[in-house]
């Protein structure tokens, strides 16, 4: 194992020399800073973060704790985004998974504790309200994916209305008159949240009531959610005759495309479809291929931690809630 001292014999330094450098001290002569950062390549010099955490008074280590983000495949982007910034920023993100069989916050909070974690990020698999113990209060914590019903704590969301309004207004452009709405259960919040958007649209465009259809296709039985897009779209296709539709979620613009087959509607010249999520490779396998709303998980975790990193410097206050734009992918489906 390399030490400090063999980095600064190869250097030609004093080791107080190369510790300032591996330190980030910006005292450092430029020279000095080459020739070590050059030893340290060659030697392949690894620092004893542990030391450095007990010598140091910020540990640089930012807790991240999560009700499944880190096995949900769209929302693992959050954690990919804070993990890209909080390398940027020199910090080392340590994550702490819920157990859904066993879930305590409060006890994960703890651990974040005993690692010197100068702040949390709690992140949620959706857009949801959350109500987190009051120890979280007791250190610097942003909210990513959700918020407090209270507005009490900092948050990052997307910003679910203005991205149904973005995408509802592209639909009315392109001359689009009769619009469905297949939207996911109405008790969720990106579901109230997108319907605003969705209506706050069509009012600016002057659209008769009944000229439009907002249709849940899921339905909670016994705690449990049951998609029901395929009857749902055939009774809306049927009884409405849309000449387009905006999906809740890809997979439910994925049984529409079935539905639409069968009946022999062609996709981005019969009818046009619209949907959120933008989620892996499913827009893009289908054919033609699926216009879908982009939620910026990713930027969300960014932004996450560097909402964090303020607060912790003092450079940031404000626990307002901060809303990320979604980004329509277009492409053939309208």
């Amino acid at each position: 194992m390399v030490t400090i001292k063999q980095v600064a014999k190869r250097a030609g330094v004093s080791f107080k020399t190369v510790s300032r450098v591996v330190n980030n001290d910006p005292t450092v002569k430029e020279e000095n800073r080459v020739k070590i950062l050059a030893a340290i390549e060659e030697l392949g010099y690894q620092p004893n973060l542990a030391a450095r955490m007990v010598r140091k008074k910020n540990s640089d280590v930012i807790g991240f704790i999560s009700d499944e983000i880190s096995t949900t495949p769209a929302s693992v982007d959050i954690l990919r985004g804070a993990q890209d910034r909080a390398w940027e920023l020199g910090k080392t993100l340590m994550v702490f998974n819920i157990d859904p069989k066993k879930p305590s916050a409060s006890n994960l909070l703890e651990q974040c504790r005993q690692h010197r974690a100068e702040g949390v990020v709690y992140g949620a698999m959706y857009h949801q309200p959350v109500n987190l113990p009051i120890q979280f209060d007791q250190q610097p914590l942003v909210m990513v994916n959700c918020f407090d019903p209270n507005q009490q704590r900092a948050a990052i969301i997307p910003d679910d209305e203005q991205a149904a309004y973005d995408v509802t207004l592209q639909l009315l452009n392109k001359g689009y008159k009769r619009i469905a709405f297949l939207n996911l259960n109405p008790e969720i919040v990106a579901a109230k949240l997108r319907l605003a958007g969705f209506l706050t649209a069509l009012k600016e465009f002057s659209v008769d009531e009944d000229q439009y259809i907002v249709e849940s296709v899921e339905k909670v039985v016994e705690g449990r959610t049951i998609d029901i897009t395929r009857e749902v779209a055939d009774r809306v296709i049927t009884d409405f005759k849309p000449d387009a539709i905006l999906c809740g979620k890809d997979l439910v613009a994925l049984s529409l495309y079935f539905v639409l087959e069968r009946r022999g509607l062609r996709v981005g010249q019969d009818i046009g479809v619209a949907s959120f999520d933008d989620w892996d490779c499913i827009p893009q396998i289908l054919v033609p291929s699926l216009s879908s709303v982009a939620l910026p998980y990713y930027q969300m975790g960014r932004a996450s931690v560097t909402r964090l990193v303020n607060l912790i410097s003092g450079k940031q206050t404000s626990l307002a809630t901060e809303r990320v734009k979604c980004q329509l992918s277009s492409r053939e489906s309208f």
